[in-house]
């Protein structure tokens, strides 16, 4: 089992070693919602690297009549229309890590 999270962003101690306990507590009380809103990139295929085919449309707007371009819009349409319609939750131990970066050891 794990014993400690090792985190050193916001809310981290200086070392950056947390129990789990301290490591949920901080991630509850920051991140709480911008996790909920991570958990459908996690969940649904057409999310996967949201955040990077939307930064792909913005900077490649001469490229709409490319087939990588439509490809990228009509996931990412997908994906917006899952997020809207994707109950809210609360994060686990799992899915704040992952969210977060950091480590189990």
């Amino acid at each position: 089992m794990v014993e400690y999270i090792y985190y050193t962003g916001v809310g981290a101690k200086q070392d950056g070693k947390h129990s789990l306990n301290e490591f949920l507590d901080i991630m509850n009380k920051k991140f709480n919602i911008e996790c909920s809103e991570f958990l459908p990139e996690l969940d649904y295929k057409a999310c996967h690297g949201y955040k990077s085919k939307t930064t792909y449309m913005k900077y490649n707007k001469s490229k709409k009549n490319t087939k990588k371009y439509k490809k990228i819009h009509k996931a990412v349409n997908k994906c917006k229309k899952y997020i809207k319609t994707a109950k809210k939750r609360k994060c686990v131990l799992d899915e704040f890590v992952e969210f977060s970066g950091a480590e189990k050891k």
